[in-house]
């Protein structure tokens, strides 16, 4: 049922959504000409694999009924199919892919816009246009999500977010299930639990802004009635878990090696919390404005509390975000182990941040006669005003350095061909590259996609490899094995049976290697002692790295 109201003429309408939209766009625009990162070149093989083996839609709608890849219980068939859909349009340009990624961000945003004017009734507040405004603001610009928008295998972050707002939105509006406001708004939800295991929450999402909107009728009457307006969500739920069971064998593991249940009855799900600092100093690195922007969040919250202990409608409204908000982070926690101290998993919290956003907003749908004061109301401006200038203070630099990192991936690729070419036919060319650049994954299980079509017109592999730091503790035992044997006559895809097979001549180690240096954004060949190399491999790659200037390789 949608809220009653004078609407805003149409003009004003387009420019409260615009704004934030188009200032969203431009901060993201430097992250748009960068290469693919890590994880994107699994999916680019993968969809090269299906396509050069002509089974690409086959391959795709095998993906509805099991897992992406073993031995992940992720299930995510419409994500990857949207990435078949750039690929198929664009090949291995990663202009249109990234395009896509920050499509989904703006329709999110769009959609939180379209969520915050309904939360509580329009005639409630006397400037309707201020809170969604400042709810898609908060959550377009949210500096954590940069990793989301900005990396391809966001994709799944993205998508399965933009179905969710989508499925609330259309929630929202709807007068009964069958409507076309319903319809959609079911729809939406399948998509969105097609996307990624994000999408559990919504469910319990439209659970909670049903019962919200009939918050002002009473406790225990609102229960009632929003467990019935949102029966078919819960319906939905289950018949999600039930497929997981029936595809995994479990309704809840994500990851392989976790137990969620488990976890979650131990007590053990906050242990996570313990790294929350040391992640939020990395991913927000600028001290002064990740303080203003935390105390900005906390005033906007408790200000929010405040008014609706005042107000039924407000109180529906503000309970329904800040138990779904809370919600995100309890699911989350059970699969995460530790928080990365380089700031990386900032994706993982990209539904959160859509709830914050409306969350911190919704003070200014409190009456403006009503029980926040006019010192209350500057309390509101004020920490609005600096929220919105600390996340862009923040947003700036992460930007810039994925900008940085998805030109410097460019660069490789380029690099790599014409080192390969300079290789003599007998020699072997071993390069390590970074796994991450600061909070940015770089060649983290990119190193078969990197010297691999389509990222290379032709395969690079049996002229040298690409390693990361945690790669190289394995070389010796692989020069004992034969890898580079194996490298030099066989395919890539075919490298590891041979090995097991014992079809490579051993003891045969590379003859020429190389190291990316992020600073200077090129490949340098290193003074490779290969005395020092029989007696200890990685002390001979410690005194090679620092003698090359490639160190950041090393971390």
């Amino acid at each position: 049922m949608r809220a009653a109201g004078v609407e805003p003429p149409v003009a004003l309408r387009a420019v409260a959504i615009l704004v934030p939209l188009v200032a969203c766009a431009l901060f993201y625009l430097p992250t748009l000409t960068g290469g693919f990162l890590s994880d994107d070149y699994s999916v680019l093989g993968a969809l090269y694999g299906w396509a050069h083996e002509q089974r690409l839609l086959a391959a795709l709608t095998a993906k509805f009924g099991e897992g992406l890849d073993a031995p992940s219980h992720y299930y995510r068939p419409l994500a990857m199919l949207s990435f078949a859909a750039n690929f198929a349009l664009s090949g291995a340009n990663p202009l249109p892919w990234r395009v896509t990624n920050l499509f989904f961000h703006l329709a999110s945003g769009a959609l939180v816009f379209a969520i915050a004017r309904e939360v509580v009734p329009r005639k409630n507040s006397k400037l309707p246009l201020i809170a969604p405004m400042f709810a898609a603001a908060v959550f377009l610009l949210f500096p954590t999500n940069v990793e989301a928008v900005a990396w391809v295998s966001g994709r799944y972050d993205v998508m399965a977010l933009a179905g969710m707002l989508a499925s609330v939105a259309c929630f929202q509006r709807m007068r009964r299930w069958s409507d076309g406001w319903g319809a959609t708004a079911l729809l939406t939800a399948v998509l969105a639990l097609a996307s990624k295991e994000s999408a559990a929450l919504l469910p319990a999402f439209v659970l909670a802004i049903a019962i919200g909107r009939h918050w002002p009728e009473g406790a225990r009457r609102a229960f009632g009635s929003g467990v019935r307006d949102a029966s078919p969500w819960l319906a939905l739920g289950l018949g999600y878990f039930v497929l997981r069971t029936a595809i995994f064998g479990t309704p809840f593991r994500v990851y392989p090696d976790s137990s969620p249940l488990q976890v979650l009855l131990s007590g053990d799900w906050l242990k996570p919390l313990a790294s929350s600092g040391a992640w939020l100093d990395a991913a927000m690195p600028l001290p002064l404005a990740r303080t203003a922007l935390l105390a900005a969040l906390v005033v906007l919250i408790a200000m929010g509390a405040f008014a609706s202990c005042h107000d039924t409608k407000v109180r529906g409204g503000w309970l329904a975000i800040a138990l779904s908000a809370v919600l995100s982070i309890v699911l989350l926690l059970p699969h995460v182990a530790v928080l990365s101290s380089n700031g990386e998993q900032g994706r993982l919290f990209y539904t959160t941040s859509a709830l914050l956003g409306l969350l911190v907003a919704l003070p200014w749908c409190a009456p403006i006669a009503g029980p926040v004061p006019v010192v209350g109301r500057g309390l509101i401006a004020v920490a609005t005003l600096m929220l919105i200038i600390a996340e862009a203070a923040l947003l700036q630099p992460v930007v810039r350095r994925w900008a940085d990192a998805g030109t410097q991936a460019k660069m490789l690729v380029s690099a790599l061909a014409r080192t390969s070419r300079a290789i003599p036919p007998t020699g072997y060319g071993l390069v390590l590259v970074p796994d991450h650049l600061g909070n940015v994954p770089f060649a983290r299980n990119a190193q078969g996609g990197l010297v691999s079509p389509p990222s290379q017109p032709a395969p690079l592999s049996q002229r040298l490899i690409v390693q990361t730091p945690a790669d190289l503790p394995s070389w010796p035992e692989h020069i004992e094995r034969g890898l580079v044997d194996a490298l030099q006559r066989f395919p890539l895809s075919e490298v590891w049976n041979v090995m097991a097979q014992r079809k490579s001549a051993g003891n045969r180690a590379p003859s020429h290697y190389f190291c990316w240096n992020a600073d200077t954004r090129e490949l340098v060949s290193m003074q490779w002692p290969a005395e020092i190399a029989t007696r200890d491999w990685i002390a001979a790659w410690q005194g090679a790295l620092a003698q090359s200037r490639c160190d950041a390789s090393a971390a």
